[in-house]
């Protein structure tokens, strides 16, 4: 039966331990997370649930104890932190990451908001989750498994990110048929056997591009109209602050999420007298 340390977070690391505990295939001999009561912006708590379970589960403080236990996997989900080479060379098989992104497209953070920026572009109107062997660089190992979900004009940074969730429990569900049988090391290619566009680590922030000036707003050049629409979407992520412009002194967002007034600044949404809202109108395009 092969072991598995679990490494994760996150709601999507709940539901992909769910799926590996469920599986009678597989022992979890560990679980390493956030701790219970620490300040995330999801709801839900992986130690919370690992614990009821019944597994063993520590703090990201005390991730070395993985190295006390022989196991055949370590299976990162959201685990925020860089794993030295003792620890990736740890497992008698292979250390496993699924990453919210298309690989070898998108390494780092922030992928969502770049593939829609991007995908207008480059034509490119799909999103990928992606299983690969961890490796020292981080996000370059070799690729296990992927899954596409289409992006959408209409699309949000959080309405792809909750579609690609989904799509990452099947991926993950799918591809422990591998992890059982030991063929995860067989079946991997190497990232240079892929085509395409590569936008290396996009782990930048995008809090400093967030102003948009409201001349460029106010611009009846479509390809602009269209750039500052697809700006708006990339950055509408709630809980965090969006995209804005500033009016009369005032900082307004732009979205077509309604957040509410969780800024304590006006709210987002169909502008009207009454709340000062602004509503972000699509334009005719692709999707």
């Amino acid at each position: 039966m092969p072991s598995v340390a679990f490494l994760g977070s996150h709601p999507l690391g709940e539901r992909c331990l769910d799926q590996l505990t469920s599986h009678d295939a597989f022992s979890v001999e560990l679980v390493v997370t956030y701790g219970p009561g620490e300040d995330t912006w999801w709801d839900g708590c992986l130690y919370d649930r690992a614990e009821r379970m019944g597994h063993r589960v520590v703090t990201r403080d005390s991730v070395r104890a993985v190295l006390d236990y022989d196991v055949d996997y370590l299976v990162s989900v959201y685990y925020p932190d860089v794993l030295d080479a003792e620890l990736l060379a740890h497992p008698n098989v292979a250390p496993l990451n699924l990453h919210q992104a298309e690989l070898p497209r998108y390494r780092g953070q922030y992928a969502f908001s770049h593939a829609i920026m991007n995908a207008r572009a480059d034509d490119h109107w799909r999103y990928g989750t992606t299983l690969h062997v961890m490796a020292p660089e981080v996000e370059t190992g070799d690729i296990v498994a992927r899954r596409f979900v289409p992006i959408a004009e209409s699309d949000t940074a959080r309405t792809l990110y909750d579609r690609v969730c989904d799509a990452s429990v099947e991926l993950f569900r799918e591809q422990l048929t591998t992890l059982r049988d030991g063929a995860v090391r067989r079946v991997a290619t190497p990232q240079s056997a892929y085509n395409g566009e590569r936008y290396g680590d996009t782990g930048e922030r995008l809090d400093v591009s967030k102003a948009i000036p409201v001349e460029r707003l106010a611009d009846d050049d479509e390809a602009t109209q269209l750039a500052v629409y697809d700006k708006i979407r990339a950055l509408d992520f709630p809980p965090f602050e969006p995209a804005y412009t500033e009016l009369g002194g005032r900082r307004v967002y732009l979205t077509a999420t309604n957040y509410g007034d969780i800024f304590g600044r006006t709210a987002v949404g169909d502008i009207d007298d009454e709340t000062g809202r602004i509503a972000v109108p699509q334009p005719d395009g692709r999707h």
